[in-house]
């Protein structure tokens, strides 16, 4: 080695390759695995997506005409406060779709309570399909937008035909 005057000496030394990189080998892992729990991630939404729908249970005939019976009344109880002006037609209109959605779940098992309009969509039952759909616009507006009484008749039609 040279040294010009009081210089030191230049040295270089080779270092080992894995001796600064531990944060980026650490960093492509996190990478890598974060891809990885996406595509996870991706394919349960997919599948949950495509699940199948749940099958009703069987329940006797003597427990659906008690449904029937206790919903009528239920339904026939909503109108009567409603027309009384007791309940605004926005909060009829929750009660309406809660008492078709609890309905539904006492003879069929399917908890449609959490179910949103498109999962009901999917049950392939159309008639509850409608009912909800018809309570969704009043149910969530401000103003009143629908005739509910109306609406409790249709249910009511709807539950005396459910087989």
């Amino acid at each position: 080695m040279q040294t010009a005057g009081n210089e030191l000496p230049i040295t270089v030394e080779l270092q080992d390759m894995m001796s600064y990189s531990k944060a980026g080998i650490i960093g492509m892992i996190a990478m890598v695995l974060v891809v990885l729990l996406a595509i996870v991630i991706s394919l349960i939404i997919k599948a949950k997506k495509n699940a199948p729908t749940p099958v009703p249970r069987v329940v006797s005939m003597n427990k659906i005409q008690m449904a029937k019976e206790k919903y009528n009344r239920l339904l026939l109880d909503l109108d009567a406060r409603y027309q009384m002006g007791r309940v605004s037609e926005k909060e009829g209109y929750q009660e309406l779709s809660k008492y078709i959605r609890h309905f539904v779940h006492d003879v069929t098992g399917i908890k449609v309570q959490n179910y949103t309009l498109e999962d009901i969509g999917k049950l392939n039952m159309p008639m509850l399909y409608y009912l909800i759909a018809e309570c969704y616009v009043p149910e969530f507006a401000k103003e009143g937008t629908g005739d509910l009484s109306e609406s409790i008749g249709k249910a009511r039609g709807v539950i005396y035909g459910w087989n």
